[in-house]
């Protein structure tokens, strides 16, 4: 599967140049959202009418028991109304990435026509000791792959990736969606998520808004 990765990077999934700054969000046609309990009361039906998104991602797990609140009915309604979807999980920085893996795949249930699997790893005040957090995190990749196939799709901040992850998940190895709310990040990555901060119709409040590096042809090798 690692080789299958490369193949991708290779063929244009991941563009071989990063961005350098010069691209804006309304540079990318492919572009989606994702959601977690914060978005509580989604209208999606309302939603798709007024800006169909090509894809939206969705909070399932944070660690070792935790389950989104509100998982199930987001991917039901989605799965009625068409759109490509897929799950995330919270990792937490204090119990065992594998654990953490069985609760996303325990809850996920994820099957042939979602998106890959995705990791948000993020910097929080639990994060005592780097190193463990990153082999902890390697061993949920490790389940996550054993499982589904795939390694996870992996997500994080620039800053957060170029600290911590860069030496043990290597651009080639790994499908990044990166936040960087400031410039297209300097990464070889396939999803952005360049705002927090996008309204919509059928979604009260703000919610992320992220494009794709690619055509929507391009987007179905992220489809398990």
């Amino acid at each position: 599967m690692r080789t299958f990765l490369r193949l991708i990077c290779l063929s244009g999934l991941a563009l071989l140049a990063s961005c350098g700054g010069e691209k804006t969000p309304d540079d990318f046609e492919v572009w989606g959202l994702d959601v977690s309990r914060h978005q509580r009361n989604v209208n999606w039906e309302q939603v798709v009418e007024h800006e169909r998104p090509d894809f939206v991602l969705i909070k399932a797990t944070e660690g070792t028991m935790i389950v989104d609140p509100t998982y199930d009915r987001h991917r039901k309604e989605l799965e009625k109304a068409g759109v490509p979807w897929g799950a995330y999980h919270f990792f937490g920085h204090r119990t065992p990435g594998k654990q953490q893996a069985r609760n996303f795949i325990r809850t996920a249930k994820l099957d042939k026509g979602n998106i890959i699997p995705v990791l948000d790893i993020e910097k929080l005040r639990f994060m005592t000791d780097p190193k463990k957090s990153v082999r902890e995190a390697k061993a949920f990749c490790d389940e996550i792959e054993r499982y589904y196939g795939t390694p996870p799709i992996i997500y994080c901040s620039t800053n957060f990736y170029e600290t911590y992850l860069k030496k043990d998940f290597e651009e080639d190895d790994y499908i990044l969606w990166i936040a960087d709310y400031r410039k297209c990040p300097p990464l070889r990555w396939q999803i952005w998520q360049h705002t927090d901060s996008h309204s919509i119709r059928g979604i009260r409040g703000n919610v992320d808004r992220n494009v794709f590096r690619g055509s929507r042809e391009q987007f179905r090798k992220l489809i398990l």
